[in-house]
């Protein structure tokens, strides 16, 4: 593979990873859990940090499309905080509450978590070339 062309899968990656990152912030249309024991503090800094790896996610794609290399070197950095979000959220580590977590939100976070792998794959044969 060249680099234009793993450039390209690397900036889809990333923006397909925030999109379906924007559905599941918590609290809102699909992840409607209870997080009020959390303290508050823990809550907010929880959605800044999905905020920030989303927003991230999309300049740095710009980037990636711009075939600069370090943006394969970041992109690994994103993928790897998505796998650690969600792997985290499905194996019950952070955020713990009471509440169930919902089917819907269940599906997406597997299928997020499947593809923020391929994207630590991707951005590391980026880093190669």
């Amino acid at each position: 593979m060249n680099q234009s062309l793993l450039g390209t899968l690397t900036a889809a990656l990333l923006v397909w990873e925030a999109l379906l990152l924007i559905p599941m912030i918590p609290g809102k249309l699909i992840d409607t859990r209870d997080f009020s024991p959390l303290p508050r503090w823990q809550f907010n800094t929880f959605n800044v940090f999905l905020t920030t790896l989303g927003l991230a996610s999309f300049v740095v794609a710009g980037f990636a499309m711009a075939d600069q290399h370090w943006a394969f070197v970041a992109a690994l950095v994103l993928s790897l905080g998505y796998v650690a979000v969600f792997a985290a959220d499905l194996f019950e580590v952070f955020p713990v509450v009471p509440d169930r977590l919902p089917v819907q939100l269940l599906i997406l976070e597997a299928i997020a978590l499947a593809s923020a792998g391929v994207g630590v794959v991707i951005a590391i044969q980026g880093m190669r070339m």
